[in-house]
């Protein structure tokens, strides 16, 4: 398979990534899936998987929250995952190479996110007046006018970052100020802390904590592997759901039944 060919394929990957998450939400948006595809297109699974796994830790709390538009880990998977699988050498070398590819791009890529996310925005207002002459069949055809621009603006990043491969990308990045990269660069480094801090914030709401508490025991002190404490957790989770609902089941039939008893007293 020539490069061009792969180059395309990758490209139509990282676009249906895309269209995932407004779409069936499969879940490809996320680096260790979508890295997956990467590695089926290119040969090398084991590799994808691997550097899937890394940016998933480092991407772990990107997230939409509220008007804040994240840096693109669509992008920047599938482009670290095809360079670094293209640039040959072991995997530690792959790693690297695919983290200082997918920083700087997922950030690129943003910033392409905005513009297209703005532009949108005309298809809205067409959308009202189309709407406002009952045409339905035109007013459908704007969902696919928008959800093509978003396809394309990750497959044609994707396609020219690969093709020309990380050469390309480097020239992009020489051409832009040394002090902005050097904030890329702390800013790739408080990401991982970020989404460990998010994910520590929601274990400690109401009585989650216990949960927490209870899992660094179990890793910490009881020296189990993250597979059984995780085996464990889901298990919990599963008995804690069950007494919730049964206590709920148990509300209403209390319910039920003192309204049954008044009515009874009425007649």
């Amino acid at each position: 398979m020539g490069i061009f060919l792969q180059s395309l394929l990758i490209a139509i990957w990282g676009g249906l990534c895309q269209l995932d998450q407004s779409g069936p939400h499969l879940g490809f948006r996320k680096p260790l899936l979508a890295s997956v595809g990467v590695g089926i297109i290119l040969g090398d699974l084991q590799t994808a998987i691997i550097i899937g796994a890394t940016l998933e830790l480092m991407w772990l709390g990107v997230n939409n929250i509220g008007a804040y538009v994240p840096p693109d880990v669509i992008s920047g998977t599938v482009v670290g995952a095809s360079v670094g699988i293209l640039g040959g050498g072991d995997t530690s070398t792959a790693i690297s190479t695919a983290v200082a590819v997918a920083v700087p791009v997922s950030l690129l890529v943003q910033q392409i996110n905005m513009i297209i996310m703005t532009t949108n925005i005309s298809l809205v207002h067409r959308a009202d007046k189309i709407a406002e002459g009952g045409k339905a069949m035109k007013l459908s055809g704007l969902h696919f006018v928008g959800g093509l621009m978003f396809f394309l603006s990750r497959a044609v990043p994707v396609f020219l970052a690969v093709y020309f491969g990380s050469q390309f990308v480097q020239n992009i990045l020489d051409s832009i100020p040394a002090n902005v990269l050097a904030g890329f660069s702390v800013a790739s480094k408080i990401i991982p802390a970020v989404g460990l801090a998010m994910l520590l914030t929601l274990m400690m709401k109401k009585n989650m904590w216990i949960f927490l508490l209870i899992g660094f025991v179990m890793s910490a002190y009881l020296k189990l592997p993250l597979l059984a404490v995780a085996m464990i957790g889901a298990s919990m989770g599963a008995l804690y759901d069950i007494i919730i609902e049964n206590g709920k089941v148990k509300v209403t039939n209390s319910v039920v039944r003192n309204e049954e008893e008044e009515e009874e007293y009425d007649l």
